[in-house]
């Protein structure tokens, strides 16, 4: 049965990209989004709708959000893929860049919510997908801002699935593992050590963060792609989907205490080259 499907953050080379094209080859019918249309280039070529959408905007949202309800008349599955990445220390990291990462991954996704969530109760049924990260199970060093809002995402759609149970609507949360994509490289762009920064010393480290996900061993897109949708389409989905290369590690370390979770992190991501320059007094 052909499903209307509102995906955001659809830009080439990332999930968002690989999923609507999946959507579309599963012949759903696919509104893909991203702030830029250029970005969407190649999609028409599966049967995709391109709309511009900024999550960040109450009034893009509407206005996408009522078009599609205007031509179509509903939309069965939502999917909040559009996020902003973020690298480097809590001590450090620049505050204009954490609060756009959290603002864009927590509340961009609540507002898109709250816009289709409301003509799904009308229809008694729907389906919203909130994309995660393995990083929501556990944190890792240098990616403290974007674990937390990815944290957030998992305990707000934690909420939601039960608040909005009684009105047929399903909310699943996807953490992908190490999926390549090009959301690395926009995080490498934004990552800046300071010089009197405190971990100047594993300043390699930090960087090397950025793109700790898209080593020769992550999942491709299209693998993962197909996964998701296969599970998203099933009539009743898991509440969690968690797939991709070493997503395993981070579930379990979420069960593991945290000394040992701890003591693997600390020498993994170098805070054991740190020169600390301690004063004696």
């Amino acid at each position: 049965m052909t499903q209307v499907v509102l995906i955001t953050g659809c830009s080439k080379g990332g999930i968002g990209y690989a999923l609507a094209k999946q959507f579309a080859q599963e012949k759903n019918l696919v509104f893909a989004t991203t702030r830029n249309l250029d970005a969407l280039e190649g999609l028409e070529e599966y049967g995709c709708e391109k709309e511009e959408l900024d999550i960040n905007s109450q009034a893009s949202i509407d206005s996408v959000v009522q078009k599609i309800i205007d031509r179509v008349g509903h939309i069965d599955v939502l999917i909040n893929n559009a996020g902003a990445p973020a690298v480097g220390a809590m001590m450090d990291i620049d505050l204009e860049t954490a609060q756009r990462c959290v603002n864009t991954n927590v509340f961009g996704t609540l507002k898109v919510t709250r816009a289709v969530a409301k003509h799904m109760a009308k229809r008694g049924k729907g389906k919203i997908v909130n994309i995660g990260s393995v990083v929501g199970y556990t944190s890792t060093p240098w990616a403290g801002i974007y674990a937390l809002s990815k944290a957030a995402v998992h305990s707000m759609s934690d909420t939601l699935r039960i608040e909005l149970k009684p009105f047929g609507i399903q909310v699943v949360v996807v953490a992908p593992g190490a999926i390549t994509s090009n959301f690395g490289n926009a995080g490498a762009k934004l990552v800046s050590v300071p010089e009197d920064s405190l971990y100047i010393s594993v300043a390699k480290f930090i960087i090397a963060r950025a793109t700790a996900s898209q080593g020769p061993g992550s999942t491709p897109t299209d693998v993962f792609a197909t996964h998701v949708t296969k599970k998203v389409l099933k009539p009743v989905s898991p509440n969690y989907i968690t797939f991709g290369a070493t997503s395993w590690i981070f579930v379990v370390f979420y069960y593991l205490p945290s000394f040992i979770r701890d003591f693997f992190l600390y020498k993994r991501f170098g805070l054991n080259h740190i020169k600390t320059n301690k004063q004696q007094d």
